[in-house]
């Protein structure tokens, strides 16, 4: 098997795995994955459109927009006007909702630990870099490519 079938490989599971163990942890606390992404993009990005906050989270519309109303109904996230724009609809974690994350993050802490534990620093730090490499080649969209890499920055409510 040529090595970057086997890299590809590799990579789809290990993010199974973690995958199932993250959705099993969060699920103990009365949240899917899809859902748990959404909140921990809108806690990171504060309010966004349903487009930005979809490529920020890696989902697409139509399981975001099923994932956002349950989310509503259930008091963790709001959806309104833009302050800025009244044309635009935007979603924003509630406190009740930041309130769930950080109950979330006292579980995801060690697991992502567990997850890293046979990786010395410098190698996390290695394929830290490696991999956003790679996710960096695969965005094609300039104006995402920074926030989807850093995912750091504050966003301001983009257009639909």
């Amino acid at each position: 098997m040529p090595l970057p079938s086997y890299l590809s490989h590799l990579l789809y599971q290990t993010e199974q795995h973690r995958r199932a163990l993250t959705a099993d942890c969060i699920a103990r606390h009365g949240l899917s994955f899809p859902k748990w992404i959404a909140m921990v993009a809108l806690r990171r990005f504060g309010e966004c459109s349903m487009t930005r906050l979809a490529k920020l989270s890696a989902s697409d519309r139509t399981t975001l927009t099923r994932c956002v109303d349950g989310l509503i109904r259930d008091g963790l996230v709001a959806r309104e006007t833009s302050p800025t724009d009244r044309r635009i609809v935007v979603v924003r974690l509630t406190p009740a909702g930041d309130d769930l994350l950080t109950r979330i993050r006292a579980d995801i802490r060690p697991l992502n630990a567990e997850i890293c534990g046979e990786l010395t620093a410098e190698e996390q730090a290695v394929m830290t870099g490696y991999l956003q490499k790679m996710l960096g080649g695969l965005i094609e969209e300039p104006e995402w490519k920074q926030d989807v890499l850093a995912f750091n920055a504050r966003c301001e409510a983009a257009p639909a």
